[in-house]
């Protein structure tokens, strides 16, 4: 009798491991990344009298981008750092930053962020054809509910390359970034440089390169037209931008002239 007993709870046990190791494993929500499937950027690191940009360190778990750390460029005073860990889930990915910035990201059906807060700013994206298109940035007060400042962004692309950005502040008139694209293909889904603001996403590029924030301009950057309001008291000007390629096709080394002196920003994969 006591063998009987022993052979059918042998039995059960080897039914319910079958049974355990029939379930299916979870399908992690996997991004597009910008750049090629293969090659993926490493580091962005900056050179130069200018401000506004960050440098970046990227670190991937197969074709996901898992974690990234974060430095302020600025040369005349002291850096921000912080780092940022992605968790990838079924249908979401989750935000876990050093320090006390909290964000939370809602995603569409293609992946891409429709809606991030990062503590009291909040963010709304638009997206057609798997491009940006526009975004809207919101900054609360939290004593009295009221909005204090906002920005938004509507950008315009022809033939997949970047054409124009009109970009408010609050309800002033816009400034427009008139783009001219290069005869280089994006291969790695590089962002323009110095573009990360009227982008919508200064401080979270890493977002953008997590493959999180649409599809990538099909060609590099050539130059850009910055055209301010008259009210604003800035003098507009024009950034232009030249390329190091090495021979694999891979963007090593971009240079151009900010503040009249100078500047770079070198890449690694």
């Amino acid at each position: 009798m006591k063998k009987q007993i022993s052979i059918l709870f042998i039995g059960i046990a080897t039914l319910m491991a079958s049974c355990s190791s029939d379930e299916p494993t979870p399908i992690l929500v996997q991004p597009t990344l910008p750049g090629s499937s293969d090659v993926r950027v490493k580091s962005i690191t900056h050179r130069g009298n200018m401000n506004g940009c960050y440098d970046w360190q990227f670190a991937y778990t197969g074709t996901r981008l898992t974690s990234a750390s974060a430095t302020l460029y600025n040369p005349t005073s002291v850096n921000i750092q912080y780092g940022s860990q992605l968790i990838y889930g079924e249908n979401s990915v989750s935000i876990v930053n050093t320090g006390n910035l909290a964000m939370g990201l809602t995603l569409d059906e293609n992946h891409n962020i429709t809606y991030l807060t990062a503590n009291k700013d909040e963010y709304r994206f638009v997206y057609n054809e798997g491009r940006l298109t526009a975004w809207d940035k919101i900054v609360k007060d939290v004593n009295f509910g009221a909005d204090v400042s906002r920005a938004r962004a509507d950008i315009e692309y022809v033939n997949g390359d970047l054409k124009t950005i009109a970009y408010y502040e609050n309800n002033d008139a816009p400034t427009y970034y008139r783009f001219t694209p290069s005869d280089i293909p994006n291969t790695n889904g590089l962002l323009p440089e110095l573009m990360s603001k009227p982008f919508g996403c200064f401080g979270f590029e890493h977002l953008y390169y997590a493959g999180l924030m649409g599809n990538a301009t099909k060609r590099l950057v050539k130059s850009i037209e910055i055209d301010y309001p008259e009210a604003s008291g800035h003098q507009d000007y024009e950034l232009h931008f030249n390329y190091s390629v090495n021979k694999d096709g891979m963007v090593e080394l971009c240079t151009f002239t900010y503040n009249g002196e100078a500047a770079r920003a070198d890449y690694t994969y």
